[in-house]
């Protein structure tokens, strides 16, 4: 296995356009019930977006889950495929409805039915966020309203329609999916009394976006691999879990939240030397977990109990 650490995948990728949105990595067959989608680990910055910006382009990582990707890259390898965005969250989040916009941010007029008054958006952090991670504004000026939704067009959308396109394939050929939306958290919160996270954060929305005994047999396969985890606070799953997570329907969703103090330096973005180390201990515990998935996916209830 090559180290990550001493590859040019890690860096920023400054490009005159992001041509494609997303990549589906594949498997040579599909031989688990799953889907696994990496949102915002992308690392294609448009130079227009970076002369935009009011921060430098290393503080616009801010809102990378960095290298999420890497950890996840034997997904495919266990016959389950992989959607990986291209383009950073700080330029458009697709872990919010298509239309969380802040008037505040742009010139001219918005569509109609624009959501303006979500408590994400209050808290700028809607599908064109207005500040980073750390809580700095990103733009020194307002955009105009065609460039949201030019980027709504030409990289939200596709992205939710390859991820529907794979979920309702899934379910199709094994009677249901389990969506697995893979993340990374800074390792405490920003308050200042605030505690260390634990290694893993699962969020299934308070039991409502997956059946009990998927989310067990995650926490399970993760435990065995000595991951320290909780559940659903202060992440229970943000819009794509609440979305696509319809057990009735026979779609069940997991948000996966993993700490970046396991494998990078937070504050410069780079990854440590246990990069590897955590990749192979997240791969045997996502093979455990679909291991239990699909021996138990016929018993598993149509509601999440």
């Amino acid at each position: 296995m090559q180290d990550p650490a001493h590859t040019r995948d890690t860096i920023m990728d400054i490009v005159d356009e992001i041509e494609t949105a997303f990549v589906i990595r594949e498997p040579l067959l599909q031989v688990i019930p799953a889907v696994v989608g990496v949102p915002h680990a992308g690392r294609q910055y448009p130079r227009r977006f970076i002369e935009q910006a009011r921060l430098s382009a290393q503080a616009l990582r801010r809102s990378e889950d960095a290298f999420v990707d890497l950890l996840s890259h034997d997904v495919p390898d266990l016959g389950v495929p992989q959607l990986l965005a291209r383009f950073p969250r700080a330029y458009l989040d697709v872990n919010r409805e298509p239309y969380e916009l802040d008037p505040r941010m742009f010139e001219g007029k918005l569509p109609p039915f624009v959501n303006t008054r979500s408590m994400r958006v209050a808290g700028g952090l809607g599908t064109i966020p207005r500040i980073v991670g750390d809580g700095q504004d990103i733009y020194a000026r307002r955009m105009p309203a065609q460039e949201a939704t030019h980027r709504i067009e030409t990289l939200y959308k596709p992205y939710h329609a390859a991820l529907r396109g794979l979920v309702a394939r899934t379910r199709s050929r094994f009677g249901l999916c389990v969506l697995v939306d893979l993340h990374s958290m800074p390792s405490a919160g920003l308050e200042r009394d605030a505690s260390l996270r634990p290694d893993i954060i699962l969020g299934d929305r308070f039991g409502t976006s997956a059946a009990v005994g998927i989310v067990d047999a995650a926490e399970a396969a993760l435990r065995a691999e000595g991951f320290s985890v909780s559940r659903n606070r202060p992440y229970a799953g943000g819009y794509i879990t609440e979305h696509y997570g319809q057990p009735r329907t026979h779609v069940h969703a997991l948000q996966i939240e993993i700490n970046r103090g396991l494998y990078m330096n937070e504050a410069t973005i780079e990854p440590l030397a246990g990069l590897g180390e955590v990749r192979t201990a997240l791969c045997r515990s996502m093979a455990g977990m679909f291991s239990a998935w699909t021996s138990g996916f016929l018993s598993f209830p149509a509601a999440a109990e």
